[in-house]
C-alpha cells in the first residue's frame, strides 16, 4: 500500500499528457471495438498474448502450489540447511518469486531483441524454448535444482515473448493502441485462468502435472504454427510501411 501510494504521488507530480501538436486524442466509440474485433489480426494477437502472458500469469499464480506438491521434501531440506528457514512454504515463496522475477524483469529485453531481429523471429525463439521446456517438464519428473532452472527459463521466455508481442502490436494498430492493449490484455488474463485450471485438473485427475504441461506445450506449438501462417502476409502488407522490424 505504501509503495502504491508513492507511485501515485510520482504520477501526480510528474506525468502529463502529450501536447496536442504531438497527439490529439480521439474519443473511442463502441463501433471502434466492433471494427477491431472484425479484423483477423486482432484475434491472432489475442491468441499469441493468451499463450505468452497467460502462461506467465498462470505459472506465477500456480508455481508455489506446484513446488509444494512436487518438491516439498527438497525445499524443506534446502531451507533448513542453507537458509536456516524451517517453514517450507516460505522457501516455496522464495523460489516462486525468483522464477517470476525473471519474466517480469526480462520483458523489456524481449522488446529490445524484437527490435533487433524482428518481432516474429523473436517470438519463434521464445515460444520454441517454452514449448520444449514444458514438454520436457511433462515427460519426466526433474530433479529439484534442474526444475528451478527450467521454470526460470520458462518464465523468462514467456516474459520476453510478452515484450516481443508489444513490439508488433503498435506497428499494426498504432492508431488504436489503447483499445488493442485492452483486448490483447484481456486475452492474456483468460489464458492465465485457463492454465491454472488445466494444471489443477491434471493434478486432481491423474495425480500428476504431466498432462497439464503437455496441453500448454501443445498450445505454444499452436501459436508457433499461427506465426508461420501469418508471417508472410504481415511482412508483405502492413509490415512494409510499419517502420520497424517485424
Amino acid at each position: 500500500d505504501i509503495l502504491s501510494f508513492f507511485v501515485l504521488l510520482v504520477y501526480i507530480f510528474l506525468a502529463k499528457d502529450a501536447p496536442i501538436s504531438v497527439y490529439k486524442p480521439r474519443i473511442k466509440k463502441f463501433s471502434d471495438y466492433k471494427n477491431l474485433l472484425k479484423d483477423r489480426d486482432t484475434w491472432w494477437f489475442m491468441l499469441f498474448y493468451a499463450v505468452s502472458f497467460g502462461g506467465f500469469v498462470g505459472f506465477a499464480n500456480y508455481i508455489k502450489v506446484y513446488l509444494m506438491n512436487t518438491y516439498q521434501a527438497d525445499m524443506s531440506l534446502f531451507g533448513k540447511e542453507i537458509l536456516n528457514e524451517p517453514n517450507v512454504k516460505v522457501i516455496a515463496g522464495y523460489f516462486g518469486a525468483f522464477t517470476i522475477f525473471s519474466g517480469a524483469v526480462l520483458r523489456p529485453l524481449g522488446g529490445a531483441i524484437a527490435d533487433k531481429m524482428g518481432g516474429i523471429r523473436a517470438l519463434y525463439a521464445f515460444f520454441s524454448l517454452v514449448a520444449i521446456l514444458t514438454l520436457v517438464s511433462g515427460m519426466k519428473l526433474l530433479s529439484f535444482g534442474v526444475a528451478i532452472v527450467v521454470l526460470f527459463l520458462i518464465m523468462a521466455s514467456l516474459g520476453m515473448a510478452n515484450g516481443a508481442i508489444f513490439q508488433l502490436v503498435p506497428q499494426r494498430f498504432g492508431r488504436d493502441i489503447g483499445i488493442m492493449t485492452g483486448l490483447v490484455g484481456a486475452a492474456g488474463g483468460v489464458g492465465g485462468t485457463f492454465l491454472v485450471k488445466t494444471l489443477g485438473w491434471a493434478k486432481e485427475t491423474f495425480d500428476s502435472y504431466a498432462v497439464g504441461f503437455f496441453i500448454f506445450s501443445s498450445l505454444v506449438c499452436l501459436a508457433i504454427l499461427a506465426l508461420t501462417f501469418v508471417k508472410t502476409r504481415w511482412r508483405t502488407t502492413w509490415g512494409i510501411h510499419s517502420g520497424g522490424m517485424i
